[in-house]
């Protein structure tokens, strides 16, 4: 009788003894959580640049990490893992342990849209990565070889329809935001050209300096030394405003072009689940490092510009862009194992 009587009384205590000790448990981990991240960063942080050496993307990223390394007090390593139009690399940064020490430059396609071109890719931008920061846009312009017989943009679209099919033109790979470009550009122009894909932007340039493909809308910072050597031509900027650095060349908007959406941005990413301290820290070293007068001087040489969201805004942003890139590339049924 005594036994059955205080049961109850035994399995409250058990029950608040248990409460007791998960409350326990959870500050401890919240303790230790807070403690790695009030030292973050203690050791050197890793930055993934998913394309090789030489292009706009590695040479932002080389910027942007030189100043946040200082801001961070602590070495920042960039690391080119290049392949399969970028998503090796960012593969890596998905996989890496979400701790603030492996980031990763992402573009649109990268973020938003890699997973709806890629069958077999094991990751989704918009679910498997966080974004920290937007860094800079990169202004797109239509270029040919320095010694096309087209002088100017309307002289190449009429090459283009004499010559369906026989134009190449390069891109860094299927579903990125340059190859959509030229996608949307021969939908906008009534034209058809050949795609031929590469694994950066420095072959593209070298080939389209050789006349080895016709014709490619590349990044402005990456094309501006074969420009102004004369071994390519720039027609046109798929930009709102003509450029400062090449005042004489039309926008595609002045082209009667419409609604060419491409708008190349850059941005860091790290791994979902990242602890929100050691993204709001890397978010703020990132937006020293844009501010300083040294990264505006190099940003002005390759023609980019500075481009900051964090926080809500970018959240916003991210969430806006997916919707928007999604429209324009699920049509375009780009597939690709």
């Amino acid at each position: 009788m005594n036994h059955s009587k205080t049961q109850p009384g035994r399995r409250a205590v058990t029950k608040t003894m248990s409460m007791a000790l998960c409350s326990a448990m959870f500050a401890m981990v919240a303790a230790d959580t807070w403690a790695q991240t009030a030292t973050y960063p203690d050791k050197p942080i890793k930055w993934v640049v998913p394309v090789p050496a030489g292009g706009g993307m590695d040479a932002v990223t080389r910027i942007v990490s030189a100043g946040m390394a200082t801001a961070l007090n602590q070495p920042i390593v960039v690391d080119n893992r290049a392949g399969a139009a970028g998503t090796i690399g960012t593969g890596y940064v998905v996989q890496a342990a979400p701790d603030g020490y492996t980031l990763g430059t992402v573009d649109n396609s990268l973020f938003a849209t890699a997973h709806l071109v890629f069958s077999k890719l094991a990751f989704a931008g918009p679910k498997d990565l966080k974004l920290v920061a937007t860094l800079v846009r990169i202004p797109l312009v239509l270029a040919v070889p320095g010694d096309s017989p087209n002088k100017n943009f309307q002289d190449f679209i009429q090459s283009s329809k004499a010559n369906p099919g026989k134009i190449s033109y390069g891109s860094p790979g299927l579903g990125s935001p340059l190859h959509v470009g030229m996608e949307l550009l021969q939908t906008r122009t009534g034209t058809k050209m050949l795609h031929v894909p590469y694994r950066g932007m420095g072959s593209i340039l070298t080939d389209l300096s050789t006349g080895t493909i016709g014709a490619a809308l590349v990044d402005f910072g990456s094309a501006r030394s074969f420009a102004e050597s004369g071994r390519i031509k720039i027609l046109a900027v798929a930009t709102e405003k003509r450029l400062s650095q090449l005042p004489a060349v039309p926008t595609l908007d002045e082209l009667e072009i419409k609604n060419v959406p491409i708008s190349l941005w850059f941005a860091i990413a790290v791994p979902a689940g990242t602890p929100e301290a050691a993204v709001t820290r890397l978010a703020q070293a990132a937006q020293l490092s844009l501010e300083s007068p040294e990264a505006k001087a190099k940003f002005e040489t390759i023609g980019a510009q500075v481009f900051l969201k964090t926080g809500s805004e970018l959240a916003a942003f991210s969430r806006d862009q997916v919707a928007f890139w999604e429209s324009i590339v699920k049509p375009m049924a780009i597939k690709l194992d």
